[in-house]
């Protein structure tokens, strides 16, 4: 398969890749640190260790999404959700 990408395209999905895996990366981690029902370190680790995971799997679909926009508004909806699950899993325990 050929990549005809525009230069934009091409600053956008590589942004996608760097900021938004890292915002759902970091949105992982905080979600598995406040509700993951063990201690704090070993939920830490967790995160850390499958969030390095979820990373690598949020750039490659950066980059494989059909437009920037589309992968922009995946990442950072999965961001979303898993940081509003960490709040409230803050708030309700």
């Amino acid at each position: 398969m050929k990549y005809h990408w525009t230069p934009v395209e091409a600053c956008g999905k590589t942004g996608a890749a760097l900021l938004g895996s890292t915002a759902l990366y970091l949105a992982f981690g905080i979600f598995c640190l406040v509700g993951l029902p063990v201690g704090e370190e070993m939920a830490v680790v967790t995160g850390l260790l499958f969030g390095f995971l979820v990373w690598v799997g949020a750039m490659v679909y950066a980059v494989l999404a059909r437009t920037a926009l589309r992968a922009w508004s995946v990442l950072l909806g999965l961001a979303l959700i898993l940081g509003g699950g960490a709040f409230l899993a803050s708030v309700l325990s």
